[in-house]
């Protein structure tokens, strides 16, 4: 919680601190290669985490990749069909300068981004060691990514009150909660599992590290291992899959970012649909951060 009030300080302020020497084709690029640093690290992670804990995981695996489909499916329909519902809503991705871009271009960038996720991914595997600082680091350059990316929304003329009462990000993150924990539900019952403990496995929005922890101390170390997975695997999806499907499902992909909708997420959102997007996206993101750590708590009460 205190990490998403830094990041969102740090948009204000870049927004009303003007680096005029900056030039927005400077930020573009700092801000793609810190994009590429933060998946680099994620994979990292993700490698280490999977060496510790393959047995398990191989274990869990079904379970795990039905809530990770079923979660996309339903939480990308439910939006798509609130905007079929009041199109207004939806966010236009952005056309740069007018022209048409390469339709190969989308497709290379999340080949990029995988890449930079497998590599990060077989290091970790190898060397098999946590990173020194390493989330010191992060929160470093997503600091610096959303001051950029507050600067860029002053100098492109939008409003921060845009965020505040943003109602298409308000409502695409009040959808993806209910959507989420549908599918918890639902797949409580199909696993046999406590429907309070299927809730929690939803209820984390893409927020792993926060999630798995509280799942492991309130349930036990294996749902806290599904619970990362889980999570982890929005984040991943999100980004993958972003500058793929941009143009098409714009504002569903920005509500299934879940939590990360505002920090991990953010530089690829702006780069891929627009500074537009941005709003949304720290709205939306902004209201499933805060649900995370009261839902999860809150369903642990429930005794079924």
């Amino acid at each position: 919680m205190i990490q998403a009030i830094i990041i969102l300080f740090a948009l204000i302020l870049g927004y009303f601190i003007d680096l005029k020497f900056l030039s927005n084709r400077f930020m573009n690029r700092l801000l793609s290669t810190m994009i590429s640093l933060i998946i680099a690290v994620m994979g990292y992670n993700f490698g280490e985490l999977i060496y510790k804990l393959q047995n398990e995981l191989f274990a869990m695996l079904g379970m795990i990749l039905s809530f990770i489909v079923l979660l996309f499916v339903i939480n990308i329909a439910c939006v798509h069909l609130y905007l079929k519902l009041i199109p207004k809503r939806a966010v236009n991705p952005q056309h740069k300068n007018g022209k048409s871009s390469n339709p190969l271009k989308p497709i290379l960038t999340s080949c990029k981004y995988l890449l930079y996720l497998i590599a990060g991914t077989l290091l970790g595997l190898l060397i098999n060691k946590p990173l020194v600082h390493i989330e010191l680091i992060i929160d470093a350059v997503l600091v610096v990514s959303l001051f950029i990316i507050g600067m860029q929304m002053r100098r492109e003329g939008h409003v921060l009150t845009q965020i505040l009462k943003n109602k298409t990000g308000i409502m695409s993150a009040l959808i993806l909660i209910g959507s989420s924990l549908f599918v918890g539900a639902l797949l409580g019952i199909i696993f046999g599992i406590p429907i309070s403990h299927s809730l929690m496995l939803t209820s984390g929005f893409g927020w792993y590290s926060l999630a798995s922890i509280l799942n492991a101390q309130l349930i036990n170390a294996h749902f806290g291992t599904m619970t990362f997975f889980i999570d982890f695997s929005r984040e991943i999806i999100a980004i993958i899959l972003i500058p793929l499907l941009a143009k098409r499902l714009p504002t569903e992909l920005v509500s299934y970012s879940g939590a990360t909708a505002m920090d991990f997420s953010l530089p690829v959102i702006k780069d891929h649909i627009g500074i537009q997007a941005v709003p949304v996206a720290i709205s939306s993101g902004f209201i499933l951060t805060l649900a995370t750590p009261i839902l999860i708590p809150l369903f642990n009460l429930i005794p079924f």
